[in-house]
Parts: structure tokens; C-alpha cells; sequence
């Protein structure tokens, strides 16, 4: 696992991008700019995959589904 980023990086994209992401969309787009065998790791140093990003962002209430759709919450850290 030497392709590991930081959720946080995630979190910027989302914060950048003037539209929204599907759950797709965002998949594709990370896997372009950090390569399909890319790995995340958030702050508690707990390490997933990619198809674990949208699930982890919506357990930690940053981000919300409507349908396949990507609604940003709260694109920081509140610690």
C-alpha cells in the first residue's frame, strides 16, 4: 500500500468543484488523479479504498446522497 492519500484531500476536491458529483463521477475523478490503486486514510489513521470514500464521507456527515447524486455538508475536519 504505497498509494495511500488523505480523506482531507477528498474533501478539497469536493470544496473546489462548482457542481456536483455522483457517486460515479467522484470514483472516476479520484481515480484519475490518484490512480486506481489508491487508498485513503483519515485522521484516526484508518486505512480504505476507493469504494469506500462516498460510505466513510457519509457516515462522518461531510457528505449526503440524493440518489447517486453528492451533496457536500461539511467539507473540513472539526477537530
Amino acid at each position: 500500500m504505497d498509494n495511500i492519500r488523505h480523506i482531507h484531500e477528498v474533501l478539497e476536491i469536493l470544496a473546489a468543484r462548482d457542481n456536483h458529483y455522483t457517486v460515479q463521477s467522484l470514483r472516476t475523478d479520484l481515480e484519475e488523479r490518484f490512480g486506481e490503486d489508491a487508498s485513503f486514510i483519515n485522521c484516526a489513521e484508518y486505512v480504505f479504498g476507493l469504494t469506500e470514500v462516498v460510505p466513510f464521507l457519509v457516515s462522518k456527515n461531510k457528505i449526503r446522497l440524493e440518489g447517486e447524486e453528492i451533496i457536500p455538508l461539511m467539507l473540513s475536519c472539526d477537530h
